[in-house]
């Protein structure tokens, strides 16, 4: 079974944010950084749209975890 650690996603995702909003950074790097991040969401949202449901499961969408 596979268990990946969430944790070094959401790095890769506040670094790819943090390197975007960096103003050394031109504007191709930061057009780089957002198009990752739009990789990142939408092999996510495929990923959920596709998952079961499952018995006591909360709606995630009302959860807001920032």
């Amino acid at each position: 079974m596979i268990l990946p650690n969430d944790k070094e996603a959401r790095h890769i995702i506040w670094e790819l944010h943090h390197e975007m909003h960096n103003p050394r950074n031109d504007g191709f790097t930061g057009l780089d950084m957002k198009t990752r991040l739009w990789g990142i969401k939408n092999a996510v949202d495929t990923a959920l749209e596709k998952a079961p449901t499952y018995a006591g499961e909360p709606n995630f969408k009302e959860i807001d975890e920032s």
